[in-house]
C-alpha cells in the first residue's frame, strides 16, 4: 500500500478504496465527545449504519480519485484517449481523423418532371445503413417513367460496401418517386480514427525533425490528408538499378490515398540533393532558381486475388441462411489494412498467406471447410500463397470469391 497519493516525481498515484474506508473509519473512531470525552463512533463496525454511510462515501471518493487519475493521463501521449487525446496531438500539428461515409453510385425511377431533393434518405430493405443524396436529382423525359442518376453518402461512418441493387428502399418517400437502386460504391466509408492508430501516427509524426531524411519523407507523406498507407523504399548499394527497378542511390514511396500534388509536395520538400523519387505518378515543381524538378512516387498496382471456397455444412441450426454472403464480407473486411496496425489485413507489398484467411471464413459458424485455393487470373487455382510485389496491393471482391457448399 502507498503511503502518498496524488502526484509524485513517479507519476499519479490515486487512492484506493480499501485505504478511503480504512481512513475515514480511523477518523471517525478519533470524534470525542468535548464535554464527557466519550468515543461515541467507536463502533463502526460492517453491520453499522455509520459502516454503510462511510462506505457511500467512500465509493463516491473512489470515482474522483479516479477521475483526477484520468485527468492526468491525459497529459501522457502514451496513455490518454479520446478527446484528451484529440487535443495534445495538435501540439504535433495534427488531428485526429473524423470517419467518412460509404458513396455509392444510384438511379432513381419516377414520374417525368418530379424532383427529388438531395438529402432524401434511401437505405437497404431491412434499414441497416441510410443514404443521403447528395444533390437535387431532377427526372426528366416524357411518358410514364424517367430515370436519372446521382449518388448518395452513408449517414454512418464505417465500412460499409453493399452489393449492387441492395439499397432500393425509399426512407424519404414523396409524390412521383417510384424506386431506387444502387449500381456501384464509388468510395468505402471509414470509421473514425481509434485512440491507438492516433497514437502511433503521432509517434511517427516526431520523424517530421528526424536526422535520417527517409523517415522524415515517409511521415510527411503520412501526414498529408487522407493518406492511408505509406512505405518509403531505397537503393543504397545496386547500380545502375535493383531488382524493383529503383534506380541506384533513389527512393521509390508507394502511397494509398491522399492528393497527388500533396504527397509529392511533402517529398520535394525534404527530398536530398540528386533525388527526385522514382515511380509511375509524377507531379512538376519549380523550385526559387526556376529549376523544374519532377517529383515521383507510385500508386500501388491492385492485383485480384480469386478465392475459390468449398464448404460442407454440419450443423445446419448453426449455419445461417446468408452464411455464403457473410464470409464473403468476412474475407474482404479481413483483408482491408490498417496503417496504424502491421497486423491487420494485407497492405501493400504483403503476400496473401492462404492460411490467414482462415480466420475470416470461420468466424461463420455450423461448416467444415473442405478446401481453400487461390488465383491471381481466375482460372489456375492453387492451395498457395499469391505472391504480392514491393508495389502491388493485394484485392478482394465479393464476385471473385467462388464459394460451394456440399
Amino acid at each position: 500500500m502507498s503511503s502518498f497519493y496524488g502526484i509524485s516525481p513517479e507519476g499519479f498515484v490515486p487512492k484506493r478504496l480499501k485505504d478511503i474506508r480504512e481512513d475515514i473509519i480511523t477518523e471517525c473512531k478519533l470524534i470525542q465527545d468535548p464535554a464527557t470525552g466519550e468515543y461515541p463512533l467507536f463502533n463502526v463496525s460492517d453491520d453499522t449504519v455509520l459502516a454503510q454511510v462511510v462506505g457511500i462515501f467512500a465509493a463516491e471518493l473512489e470515482f474522483a480519485w479516479g477521475a483526477l487519475a484520468d485527468a492526468y493521463a491525459q497529459f501522457d501521449p502514451q496513455m490518454n484517449t479520446g478527446v484528451g487525446q484529440s487535443g495534445t496531438v495538435q501540439l504535433n500539428a495534427i488531428t485526429r481523423k473524423p470517419g467518412t461515409g460509404t458513396r455509392i453510385a444510384i438511379t432513381v425511377y419516377g414520374a417525368p418532371n418530379t424532383l427529388i431533393p438531395g438529402g432524401s434518405l434511401i437505405s437497404d430493405l431491412a434499414g441497416t445503413v441510410s443514404y443521403a443524396i447528395d444533390t437535387d436529382i431532377a427526372l426528366t423525359g416524357t411518358g410514364s417513367l424517367a430515370t436519372a442518376s446521382g449518388t448518395a453518402t452513408a449517414t454512418v461512418f464505417e465500412a460499409v460496401d453493399p452489393a449492387v441493387g441492395t439499397v432500393n428502399t425509399i426512407q424519404s418517400p414523396q409524390a412521383g418517386w417510384y424506386n431506387v437502386e444502387n449500381t456501384a460504391t464509388l468510395v468505402i466509408g471509414t470509421t473514425e480514427e481509434t485512440d491507438e492508430t492516433l497514437r502511433k501516427r503521432q509517434q511517427r509524426s516526431t520523424a517530421l525533425t528526424s536526422y535520417r531524411q527517409i523517415e522524415a519523407i515517409w511521415a510527411a507523406i503520412l501526414n498529408v490528408e487522407d493518406v492511408t498507407y505509406c512505405r518509403v523504399y531505397q537503393n543504397a548499394t545496386t547500380y545502375p538499378e535493383d531488382d524493383r527497378g529503383i534506380p541506384y542511390k533513389e527512393i521509390a514511396a508507394i502511397v494509398e490515398g491522399g492528393d497527388d500534388h500533396a504527397i509529392a509536395e511533402a517529398m520535394f520538400y525534404r527530398l536530398p540533393t540528386g533525388q527526385i523519387g522514382y515511380g509511375a505518378t509524377t507531379v512538376n515543381f519549380v523550385d526559387r532558381q526556376n529549376i523544374l524538378y519532377p517529383i515521383s512516387f507510385s500508386r500501388p498496382v491492385k492485383i485480384d486475388v480469386y478465392v475459390k471456397l468449398a464448404l460442407q455444412i454440419y450443423d445446419s441450426a448453426d449455419w445461417p441462411s446468408d452464411g455464403v454472403e457473410l464470409i464473403k464480407e468476412a474475407v474482404i473486411e479481413y483483408a482491408r489494412y490498417n496503417m496504424g496496425d502491421d497486423e491487420v489485413g494485407f497492405p501493400p507489398g504483403t503476400d496473401v498467406i492462404r492460411t490467414r484467411l482462415y480466420t475470416p471464413i470461420n468466424s461463420v459458424a455450423g461448416h467444415s471447410v473442405l478446401s481453400l485455393e487461390l488465383s491471381k487470373d481466375g482460372t489456375a487455382y492453387a492451395e498457395e500463397d499469391i505472391s504480392i510485389a514491393w508495389n502491388e496491393l493485394a484485392v478482394f471482391s465479393a464476385d471473385n470469391i467462388e464459394i460451394t457448399i456440399s
